[in-house]
């Protein structure tokens, strides 16, 4: 009996110390700005975080500065006291109410030119009235000095000379005055500013690349169903044409061999575009013609009261076009409007360049004097509706197919696209 080989233990291999960590490590342990982080800049959900991650290190900020108030001078203590709190109402409008007004401007439904400088207006209003707020405050403590001097102590009144001297120094001024620009403008949100275009430019990538995501799917299921299609007419019309091929050789083998020749050269046009399975996007029209001339060739053998004429330009046989589009028209058209009609019927497929709307479209029609319109609603539809699909994926409203009774009986289908040599197709 042979030995079950035992089986290894798992070995569980640790992270590198330099791998990222997932998104709900960092969101959970990275503190409330991580958290804003999940959400577009500006939004009410976001500024909630964002007011959070603020309290740490404004607490830990002005506990510190609180420590000031019980080393200076007695004679200077309520003097600091005072100045502490103007500082912190200073921080957190300074913190707040830029943001805040930000998120306002962005709940309205506002163009983006008109956002991006409601956005600065807003912001720079913030920093602008901090800093006024801020010089407000040096002004109220320069008075309170002046106010109070005789009452301080020798210590109070060196550190008032000293810093006056240092006020009344240009270079020092300009440095406080930068410095103070520096830190509102900071306090105020820039960087958030900054973080905010950064974030919609992505969030726009990202919605660009969805919506070429989805129009990849939805082409390639548009030419899925075409290319199912395709292959349900395929065997239908072949074992049609193969019984047909069988009756001819014993009653008339020339009939048969000329049925054979049809199909050969049918199969030769459409069975390479069917291997493609909807990989190719556009052949040219000389091949779907040979194709269509070949089909109806075959279809003619099969009803003999079927006249047909294949009509093209020259200068159009080499211009690029959807594959199968056309010669579905055609197997719509003997389906649903030749075969069903007694009597003589006749079909016209021609390839002409007209001028729609001042521009040169190429024009395929497919004419018939079968039943009409109401002999094409008794199918499905499903050949329409792809071609419809696929003119639209390929040339969006460039494109068309219509369907149009005529007078005389029959149907007129027809598409009219751009001419190849100008369509700027990439697919």
């Amino acid at each position: 009996m042979k030995k079950l080989a035992s089986a290894k233990p798992l070995v569980e291999v640790e992270p590198a110390i330099d791998s990222e960590l997932p998104a709900p490590f960092w969101t959970r342990y990275g503190g409330w700005g991580a958290r804003a982080q999940k959400y577009p800049i500006f939004s009410q959900t976001w500024f909630k975080y964002r007011v959070r991650s603020f309290v740490l290190p404004v607490a830990t900020f002005l506990l510190l500065m609180s420590v000031s108030v019980f080393v200076m001078p007695p004679g200077m203590q309520c003097y600091m006291l005072a100045n502490f709190l103007y500082l912190c109402v200073c921080i957190v409008y300074s913190l707040l109410i830029g943001r805040w007004l930000a998120v306002l401007v962005c709940k309205r439904k506002l163009t983006e030119k008109i956002k991006l400088v409601a956005l600065i207006a807003v912001l720079v209003f913030g920093v602008a009235s901090s800093f006024g707020i801020k010089r407000i405050g040096d002004r109220m403590e320069k008075e309170w000095w002046v106010e109070h001097l005789h009452e301080m102590d020798q210590d109070s009144i060196k550190y008032f000379e000293a810093t006056q001297r240092g006020m009344n120094n240009s270079a020092v001024t300009g440095i406080n005055l930068l410095f103070s620009i520096a830190l509102f403008t900071w306090l105020g949100g820039a960087l958030d500013f900054v973080a905010y275009f950064r974030q919609q430019r992505h969030m726009k990538e990202e919605l660009v690349a969805k919506k070429v995501a989805r129009y990849k799917q939805e082409r390639n299921e548009a030419e899925l169903r075409l290319s199912v299609l395709a292959s349900q007419i395929e065997p239908h019309f072949l074992f049609n044409t193969l019984a047909g091929v069988r009756s001819a050789i014993s009653s008339d083998p020339q009939m048969g061999v000329a049925l054979i020749d049809n199909l050969v050269e049918y199969l030769r046009a459409t069975i390479p575009q069917i291997r493609e399975d909807g990989t190719c996007s556009q052949v040219k029209l000389t091949s779907q013609l040979q194709a269509i001339q070949a089909y109806l060739g075959v279809i003619k053998f099969r009803i003999p009261r079927m006249s047909f004429r294949v009509e093209c330009d020259p200068a159009l046989r080499e211009q690029f076009i959807p594959p199968l589009m056309l010669i579905s028209l055609v197997e719509n058209a003997v389906k649903h409007g030749i075969e069903l009609k007694k009597g003589p019927v006749h079909i016209d497929v021609i390839a002409e360049q007209k001028e729609i709307d001042a521009e040169p479209k190429l024009v395929l029609s497919v004419i018939d004097n079968g039943l009409g319109l109401a002999g094409v609603t008794t199918g499905t539809g499903i050949g329409l509706a792809n071609i419809r699909e696929r003119l639209m994926q390929l040339y969006g409203d460039q494109a068309a197919l219509s369907l149009v009774e005529r007078d005389e009986g029959g149907v007129c289908a027809s598409i009219v696209m751009p001419l190849s040599d100008q369509s700027t197709l990439s697919l």
